[in-house]
């Protein structure tokens, strides 16, 4: 049985995913299987939520800001679009004139309640923020210091899922960030499989959140995998690539094979 280990880090954090190659697993084959849009969606939406983690964890950190900009009048999602570019574009010059690069992960809400944004941005004074936000109100929420802001790309995957489904919608991708952001890289390597049964454990100076720490069969491969983040105490790790490991491409892919609702789905 062929089993690889998955290694990013992220800022504090270093998410882990041991699991068996695609065609190797320890009972038999089975029988050829019809994979449902929904079997494709749930996996889709769990990945994506973990990219989008490991994107907030590089490049953001205690203190900064997840704000959620609300309107008094509601806008047409054009008009919505309109108003997060002008806002961006606006909060880009203010922090460029207090010498600050303006740093964003943008996402716009719409299905569950009244249309609004969710920004998560580095550091700038509330007072900056409400003044250029003229269209309604302005909630604040500093990031913590823990580093792993899992929960936060979870709960925004989550927001965003059915408009971004939504034939209708103006926003045609899950989120919008600055092109300053660091991407994270994902490094591979072929491992004994113990690793996929022995409980885990974390490296010198940090530790397993255990709320991240599971154990699962891939809902679209059926294969088992094993997940687990570690997060620094103190000072993480400053190097972007694991010795010894190879690069590989952070992307699943799968599609259906239910005739008419035959499709391709991916992050």
């Amino acid at each position: 049985m062929k089993v690889v280990r998955e290694r990013c880090i992220a800022g504090k954090t270093i998410d882990m995913t041991v699991k068996v190659c695609s065609g190797n697993h320890k009972r038999k084959r089975a029988p050829k299987m019809n994979i449902t849009s929904e079997q494709v969606q749930k996996n889709n939406d769990r990945y994506a939520a973990k990219k989008l983690m490991r994107k907030i964890n590089a490049n953001f950190g205690y203190g900064d800001l997840h704000i959620v900009l609300t309107y008094k009048i509601a806008p047409t999602q054009k008009q919505a679009k309109k108003d997060r570019a002008a806002f961006i574009k606006a909060l880009r010059r203010e922090m460029k004139r207090q010498g600050i690069d303006l740093k964003y992960i943008a996402v716009t809400e719409y299905q569950h309640a009244r249309i609004h944004h969710h920004l998560v941005i580095n550091n700038i004074n509330a007072e900056a923020i409400e003044k250029i936000w003229k269209k309604g109100y302005v909630k604040f929420a500093a990031l913590d210091a823990s580093g792993n802001y899992a929960k936060l790309a979870e709960y925004l995957i989550k927001e965003t899922t059915a408009s971004f489904r939504s034939d209708e919608s103006s926003f045609k991708r899950r989120y919008s960030c600055s092109a300053n952001l660091v991407t994270p890289i994902v490094t591979r390597k072929y491992v004994d499989e113990s690793e996929l049964f022995d409980d885990p454990q974390p490296i010198k100076g940090y530790y397993i959140d255990q709320d991240y720490c599971r154990r699962y069969e891939h809902p679209v491969t059926k294969l088992e995998h094993v997940e687990y983040i570690m997060v620094a105490m103190e000072e993480p790790r400053r190097f972007k690539k694991w010795p010894g490991e190879k690069i590989v491409t952070d992307r699943e892919y799968y599609k259906t094979n239910y005739g008419e609702e035959q499709q391709s789905l991916y992050l």
